[in-house]
């Protein structure tokens, strides 16, 4: 028997997020019909998915479909990150444990919190959907389940807007007893090919025996079926450090030998690269710029740094010095890629107020005593300075009362 899970998973999805995103940066859009499209519609508003446009729906079909009144926007990714950042922000201030799944959505844990405030977990997640709603103008819907996987199967129910609270297991398994083995995530037609004497709804896969899923598909499945029993086993966030990271844009069918629209669409690769670099917290030794022809051959023009840097204006003043020493003529482009490369850790340590990083690092001992006196003296401050002379090093304390 395993142990079922005492912390409580919360999924936190924005509702039409790039959709959501325009209408914050555009309110008069709040009531229309919104369409984010490159080609193809990407993203859309619930006003829109009324009149039955689906992402993947050609532009042409979708203006068809839609009223006169629509609205057809191309995506602004980059003020899509930082109202991502700003949610993001939000939760790490307020929650414990939180979990970046994807741009729109975070899973946090936030159990403590009923027990302090004596709050349903219906009520705190309605107080903190209209909180999210007041300070960052961004809809989101609030799902509460025993696990992650529950919480993300079930993510698409009763949105916009709404907050949904499963605990009892007698309800989770009602729940399963009515959904095909296809609608668990992973659950691949391979598999359900092994499984389809034995499964048809996700409740028979949760009956199975631990041995039997172990020998039959192996330790993935295993976690699947230990999170449907309600038991936490699985990390649905990308917490892997990227060894290398790379943004590519393709403007097909517009090809161009302008070398200020291939700069322009270069940028873009480089914004979102740069974005991902801070996100992970690591810098690069390495970048690259690469343009595929519409022939699909490819240039690529690649430089070492001169130490590793996650500063993005610096970056981006290399990628224009090779740009600039490339010869385009009257070759037609298709793609611009951006490369970044041999990366390394790149973690923000806090310094103390009253020394340099060197001194408290050669000083461990003597910058705890200097701590000690400050918090029990808090009307004073010990400062340490550092003198560096020809050869030798003094360390003079000043003491402020």
């Amino acid at each position: 028997m395993f142990p079922v899970s005492q912390k409580i998973r919360w999924l936190v999805d924005c509702d039409s997020f790039y959709a959501s995103c325009e209408i914050y940066l555009n309110p008069k859009l709040r009531w229309l019909p919104v369409c984010i499209w490159w080609d193809i519609v990407i993203a859309r508003s619930y006003q829109a998915k009324a009149y039955g446009i689906k992402v993947g729906t050609p532009i042409r079909e979708a203006k068809k479909l839609l009223p006169k009144n629509a609205v057809f926007l191309p995506p602004r990714i980059t003020h899509y990150w930082q109202i991502s950042h700003t949610l993001m922000a939000y939760l790490h201030e307020k929650c414990n444990e939180v979990e970046v799944f994807s741009i729109d959505e975070a899973f946090f844990e936030i159990s403590w919190y009923s027990e302090i405030y004596n709050l349903s977990y219906a009520e705190i997640a309605r107080r903190m959907k209209h909180d999210i709603y007041k300070k960052i103008w961004i809809p989101v819907s609030i799902w509460i389940w025993p696990t992650k996987l529950l919480a993300k199967m079930f993510a698409e129910v009763n949105k916009p807007y709404w907050e949904l609270v499963c605990l009892a297991k007698k309800d989770i398994d009602m729940t399963l007893q009515s959904l095909p083995l296809a609608h668990i995530p992973f659950i691949w037609p391979k598999t359900q090919e092994k499984l389809r004497y034995v499964c048809t709804t996700a409740y028979d896969y949760t009956s199975l025996s631990y041995a039997y899923i172990r020998d039959l598909l192996g330790k993935n499945w295993l976690n699947i079926w230990l999170e449907l029993n309600c038991i936490n086993a699985m990390t649905l966030g990308n917490k892997k450090k990227p060894k290398s990271i790379h943004r590519t844009r393709s403007f097909n069918p517009h090809f161009t030998s302008d070398k200020d629209i291939l700069w322009s669409r270069l940028l873009d690769n480089i914004d979102k690269a740069c974005e991902h670099l801070l996100d992970v917290h690591m810098a690069t030794t390495y970048i690259a710029i690469s343009f595929r022809t519409k022939d699909f051959h490819r240039f690529s023009l690649d430089t070492k740094l001169p130490y590793p840097t996650n500063d993005k204006l610096f970056i981006t003043k290399t990628a224009k010095t090779l740009f600039e020493s490339m010869t385009i003529g009257s070759i037609v482009f298709r793609t611009t890629w951006m490369y970044l490369w041999n990366l390394v850790d790149m973690h923000h340590l806090q310094t103390s107020l009253f020394t340099p990083h060197t001194a408290r690092k050669n000083n461990d001992a003597l910058n705890t005593i200097i701590h000690t006196i400050n918090k029990k003296y808090w009307r004073g401050t010990v400062r340490l300075w550092e003198a560096k002379q020809t050869q030798q090093k003094n360390t003079i304390f000043e003491l402020e009362v």
